[in-house]
């Protein structure tokens, strides 16, 4: 299965955006869509560091610019996902954090959780905060990111009976994810066809 829809990435890294535009993460994001995209149109920056806000990059994040960059793929384009990285209350710059920018731009959410020990806490302190917003819940989806991970069967079953949003599928561990067409383990896919119906 391929993505009809362009994947957006407001902020990525490790190259700055002054540099190629070889971000492994930003041209599987591109690659992953059958839609003709150019890097700068994915992702409007790229830098050096993941925690922008300890660094003085975050200064050159202009909310306004992504806003521009997102409403141009939206005119153009029946619907967007937007990539989320590091956390939802991750800062983007020194006033907005992640959670702040969707928030603001109205958008249903599906939350990737990284199955690893300890994950359960996290997982459902953020659900709880993006249920504080008011924001849709589309479903989430579990993606097995540590191999030696014991009881992962039982962290499924337990986050499936808290999270009050459906799995839409599971993601098992994979060396090279960039290799794979990761949209087959999607199996809940129906449920995403909601943010198609969003004005």
């Amino acid at each position: 299965m391929g993505r009809e829809e362009p994947i957006y990435a407001p902020t990525n890294y490790p190259e700055s955006d002054h540099g190629l535009e070889n971000n492994l993460d930003v041209l599987t994001l591109i690659n992953s869509t059958h839609q003709d995209i150019t890097y700068q149109m994915a992702n409007s920056y790229t830098f050096e560091y993941a925690l922008l806000v300890l660094t003085k990059e975050s200064e050159r994040i202009n909310i306004n610019k992504i806003n521009r960059d997102l409403e141009h793929l939206t005119k153009n384009y029946q619907s967007v996902l937007v990539e989320g990285a590091f956390g939802w209350l991750t800062p983007m710059n020194k006033t907005h954090t992640f959670a702040d920018w969707v928030k603001e731009q109205k958008m249903p959410i599906v939350l990737v959780v990284g199955i690893k020990e300890g994950c359960i806490n996290h997982t459902l302190l953020t659900v709880q905060a993006i249920q504080n917003t008011g924001l849709p819940l589309l479903g989430w989806i579990a993606n097995w990111i540590n191999p030696g991970c014991g009881h992962y069967a039982e962290i499924i079953e337990l986050l499936t009976s808290k999270i009050d949003a459906p799995l839409l599928g599971k993601i098992p561990y994979i060396h090279k994810p960039e290799e794979q067409n990761l949209g087959a383990y999607i199996t809940n896919i129906d449920r995403l066809s909601y943010m198609q119906t969003l004005s």
